[in-house]
């Protein structure tokens, strides 16, 4: 009866010990651009697109091809979009930034400390990806690999 006691608590504390790791992996003082459900931008179109691509400057990163949380393609964009032109204005630049972190379990790029995107299963299975972290770290490598030439230059980060 004691050992059952002690493997439950050790286990208790295994659990516990892991729930904090993984709540401290998300990146420190992360900038966030929330679109909460009365915060939906606006997406005036008649009709809606399926498909959104991600991209600045006609360098396309990725595409969005699937509803999650309660948005369209379209409102996700749009969001994205912000977080993009936030990240590219105020972050430093540099692909070895661009980091794949699990938010309430599912993955999400950070460019530096700015949220991007996160991925859902809806996304992987409309791509075709087996799991929404190959997905993840797909679009991840494509947006490092893209930043060096649609950062403005003041702020690529030195060291590249």
């Amino acid at each position: 009866m004691r050992k059952a006691i002690a493997v439950a608590v050790l286990i208790l504390v295994v659990c516990v010990g892991l729930s904090v790791a993984i709540a401290s992996a998300q990146v420190a003082n992360e900038v966030v651009i929330l679109g909460g459900a009365d915060e939906k931008p606006m997406v005036n179109a008649r009709i809606v697109q399926d498909e959104v691509e991600i991209g600045v400057g006609g360098v396309m990163m990725f595409r969005i091809r699937a509803s999650a949380v309660g948005y369209t393609p379209a409102e996700r964009g749009r969001i994205v979009d912000a977080r993009l032109v936030y990240a590219l204005s105020y972050a430093d630049i540099d692909p070895d930034s661009v980091m794949v972190y699990p938010v309430r379990g599912l993955p999400t790029i950070y460019i530096g400390n700015v949220r991007l995107i996160t991925v859902y299963p809806s996304d992987a299975e409309a791509a075709g990806a087996k799991t929404p972290e190959e997905l993840a770290n797909f679009w991840a490598a494509s947006v490092a690999c893209c930043l060096r030439s649609v950062a403005p230059w003041e702020r690529v980060a030195e060291d590249m």
